[in-house]
């Protein structure tokens, strides 16, 4: 008599497991799965990889030093090679240190022209 309560207990705690584990794959499945909107903030690392290396490539290395332009040349080459994530932090932080130099470096060059423009003569003027 024993042994059948035993066998009975163990059948109903088997029971209850299989019921409780069906019960949460059901919950989870009715869950509604969270999307991010086209115009979220959030933006996987891929992409933020994909940004950045299109950023670092597109620099207009003749507006650099010739010594930054070389130290750019060869992480570049090192970055074609591999990928974004094979870069070490400091790769990464020179590059974007020289993106902000050449941004640096085209505002002075717009900032020159305009004032060479605004010193020449007015048209007609003698």
């Amino acid at each position: 008599m024993t042994i059948l309560l035993f066998i009975l207990l163990g059948l109903n705690t088997i029971a209850v497991g299989v019921v409780w584990v069906l019960y949460r794959r059901a919950r989870k499945a009715q869950k509604r799965r969270r999307v991010e909107a086209p115009n979220s903030e959030y933006r996987s690392l891929y992409v933020m990889d994909l940004e950045a290396k299109d950023r670092w490539e597109s620099l207009d290395l003749s507006l650099l030093h010739e010594v930054n332009r070389e130290e750019m040349e060869k992480v570049l080459a090192k970055l074609r090679a591999t990928n974004v994530r094979a870069l070490t932090t400091t790769d990464r932080a020179f590059l974007d240190r020289m993106v902000e130099a050449e941004e640096r470096a085209r505002k002075t060059a717009r900032r020159r022209g305009r004032q060479s423009a605004s010193s020449l003569p007015a048209p007609g003027a003698s």
